[in-house]
């Protein structure tokens, strides 16, 4: 299975606006048309997003494309939403976020994963098997692309991780 995991494009909050539960921003929506454009040719069997505004915004330009519908996956809300979480907490939910795509869909070829910049990292980190490293971080641009690959190698399951944060999308933007 390739599990895409998608930062939201650009927002109102991204933009310096101090708004709740923030929507897309003009050039956010542009980010997420492109994206869709760059993505519509590939497999998906599964278009997951957090419940927040911003990143249902991001998934459904490729959602409509394809006639795929969004999966709203609670789990997927940006840190801190709902209150303080430590970063214990935040890679728990990260680690049972992974846990649960793999359960429900690892039969599958790919899942796409539209959330946020912050829980991304610990999101990556949890699919590549990464339980520590507070001081390591997976960069996440707005639509940037990451691609986790979990793979069988001589009987063997591994994870690739095949990209990380590519924005080509966003080339002539």
């Amino acid at each position: 299975m390739d599990l895409y995991i998608i930062r939201h494009g650009e927002s109102q909050g991204n933009a310096g606006q101090d708004v709740e539960n923030p929507h897309l921003t003009e050039l956010g929506q542009k980010q997420a048309e492109l994206l869709a454009l760059r993505l519509r040719n590939i497999k998906f069997d599964a278009i997951l997003s957090s419940p927040l505004t911003r990143a249902v915004q991001t998934a459904t330009p490729l959602a409509e494309l394809r006639g795929t519908p969004i999966t709203i996956l609670d789990e997927l809300y940006e840190v801190g939403t709902y209150g303080r979480e430590t970063l214990s907490d935040v890679q728990k939910r990260a680690e049972r976020v992974v846990k649960k795509i793999r359960e429900e869909y690892g039969d599958k070829e790919n899942v796409i994963a539209f959330a946020h910049g912050t829980f991304n990292n610990h999101f990556i980190k949890a699919a590549c098997g990464i339980t520590s490293g507070e001081d390591f971080n997976f960069c996440q641009e707005n639509t940037g692309v990451t691609i986790v690959r979990f793979i069988m190698d001589n009987g063997q399951p591994r994870v690739k991780l095949e990209l990380a944060n590519c924005g080509k999308h966003l080339e002539n933007l």
